[in-house]
Formats: structure tokens, C-alpha cells, sequence
């Protein structure tokens, strides 16, 4: 079989959005903020009692675990295969 030479890189997804970003990390990005815009408002009220300042510093920490599985699964790729975390969470059995 004769191999032809590409000169493009058809293994990675096209980024659409500005240049920088895909649609399904546009996808994770606004879903996650969704989820936070949810929840982040009920522990800054839960906490506000105690001062605005403890109430941020728990609306942030309670923000990381979510911000965290955002960005490892929308923008980090598995090196080995050349493909996103999801799609390989996703085929990996």
C-alpha cells in the first residue's frame, strides 16, 4: 500500500471558536458553568453568616473538584493514543 503525505493534521478536532477552542470544549466549558452557577450561589448563602470572606474561599474550593474533571477531561489528551481524555474514558472497556 503506498502511503501519501497529508499536510494537515487530520488527527486533531478543529478549532472553531476563536481560533483556540473546539465545540465540545465550548461544550464541557459552558456545562461546567452551568453546574457552578448552580451550586456555587447555595454555599456562598450557606456561608455568608460567617463573613463574606470564609463564604468565598468556600465557594471556591468547592468549585475546584468541578473545575478540575472540566479541564482534565475537555483540553488534556492521552499522549500514547493521540486522542481526548473522553473519548478514551468512553472507549476503554
Amino acid at each position: 500500500m503506498r502511503n501519501e503525505k497529508v499536510p494537515i493534521d487530520m488527527s486533531s478536532e478543529q478549532k472553531e471558536i476563536l481560533g483556540s477552542l473546539s465545540k465540545r470544549q465550548l461544550m464541557y466549558i459552558a456545562g461546567g458553568g452551568l453546574i457552578l452557577y448552580a451550586y456555587i450561589p447555595i454555599v456562598f448563602k450557606m456561608l455568608s453568616g460567617a463573613g463574606w470572606i470564609i463564604a468565598s474561599i468556600a465557594a471556591l474550593c468547592s468549585a475546584a473538584p468541578t473545575l478540575t474533571i472540566i479541564f482534565f477531561l475537555g483540553f488534556i489528551k492521552v499522549e500514547k493514543f493521540n486522542i481526548n481524555r473522553d473519548y478514551y474514558y468512553v472507549s476503554v472497556k
